[in-house]
């Protein structure tokens, strides 16, 4: 009888701890994932290269000497206005004498538009029943630079990753260079301040226009 019962027993406990199964150790938490900070913000934010890392900083503020960071331009001053020096005049002058480069707007790539005294013929793409396009540029010096149009009524927007730059000035080319060397090819201004080294892209529409002639240039 005493047999039986400690198989009973015995049977009882097996059942148990396969129902339970066998007790787990204290249970363990990731580790916090490090939140990767910008040494250069809050007046810049950082571009990080195989050639090295670099502070693209704000407008009044400059990279540090030392270290990743921006610093306040103890020199700076505000713009007021901006300066479009010849008012297309030498723009112009590439409408009939060139270098010319025709360039088509794709969704599998984006082509370049940075070939500085380049008119370029820029070929839209259809979309949503208008004409858009975006293209990369790189300005390989930092100022002013202007983007010369055939037709201003076309949106202009120029972006460095998903952030929107703001043109510092718009306006028409006077009529005299407009009718005159322009012959009429380039008729407005856009303009923007831009940094070396850094890539950006210029989108051109939605348009009803499927193609635009457009010059861009850096200000000396």
């Amino acid at each position: 009888m005493r047999s039986t019962q400690r198989f009973l027993v015995r049977a009882a406990c097996a059942v148990v701890f396969a129902a339970c199964g066998t007790p787990s150790g204290p249970e363990t938490e990731p580790p916090p994932t490090q939140e990767q900070t910008d040494p250069c913000a809050p007046n810049g934010h950082i571009h990080r290269e195989a050639t090295g890392d670099w502070c693209h900083c704000d407008r009044g503020y400059l990279a540090s000497k030392q270290g990743l960071s921006c610093e306040k331009d103890p020199f700076y001053v505000p713009r007021d206005g901006f300066d479009f020096g010849d008012n297309g005049q030498h723009a112009c002058w590439h409408v009939t004498n060139g270098p010319f480069a025709v360039v088509t707007a794709s969704l599998d790539r984006q082509p370049r538009v940075d070939s500085f005294h380049t008119y370029y013929t820029v070929k839209l793409r259809p979309e949503d029943g208008q004409y858009v396009g975006t293209f990369n540029f790189k300005g390989y010096a930092t100022g002013d630079f202007v983007v010369y149009l055939s037709d201003a009524s076309v949106p202009v927007t120029v972006r460095e990753g998903t952030k929107v730059l703001q043109p510092v000035a718009t306006a028409p080319i006077p009529p005299d260079i407009r009718d005159g060397v322009c012959q009429g090819g380039l008729v407005g201004m856009v303009g923007y301040e831009l940094t070396d080294k850094v890539q950006y892209t210029v989108t051109f529409g939605p348009s009803s226009l499927p193609e635009l002639g457009v010059v861009i240039e850096h200000l000396q």
